[in-house]
């Protein structure tokens, strides 16, 4: 398979997730919020949920962007460069802003004691949560990667 080949399906992939992510936090997350939430705990609070995980959304979004830069680069074989390894740094941080307004949320819940009412919610967020973590770690560790991999690229092409 080639750099081209692998970019393509790469560019592919990220399209299919980012309207399936669209769909899923645009649409079907508010209507089955509606089904529970405004008996629960009022509209106010349905609105605010909403609001929170569109909120949240934007960071994944961002971090899909960078993603299709890091795939047009690697359609460039440019797969091991420094803007690569930026980019991967960077979406670590957008995840771990996600990670911690997760975090925010789960902690309100408990202290504000809205567990008892929106208890199904409470794995939803902390399966979120993990997620956000894992997310985040491996960006993390991909960047480092990346990076040095960009150094021995660089000092191999100055051998030459």
């Amino acid at each position: 398979m080639s750099q081209k080949e692998m970019a393509g399906y790469l560019k592919l992939l990220t399209v299919g997730i980012g309207v399936l992510f669209l769909i899923f936090v645009l649409w079907f997350l508010p209507s089955a919020l509606w089904q529970v939430l405004p008996e629960l705990m009022g509209k106010t609070f349905f609105y605010g949920i909403c609001g929170f995980l569109w909120v949240t959304a934007v960071p994944c979004m961002v971090c899909l962007g960078m993603f299709w830069g890091i795939c047009v680069r690697i359609g460039k074989d440019q797969s091991f460069c420094r803007e690569n390894a930026r980019a991967l740094k960077r979406m670590s941080h957008w995840m771990m802003a996600d990670t911690v307004l997760y975090g925010a949320v789960l902690t309100a819940t408990f202290v504000m004691g809205w567990y008892r009412k929106i208890g199904f919610m409470i794995f939803a967020v902390i399966l979120i949560l993990f997620l956000c973590i894992a997310l985040t770690v491996v960006c993390a560790v991909l960047s480092h990667l990346v990076y040095k991999a960009s150094r021995l690229q660089e000092d191999q092409d100055l051998t030459i």
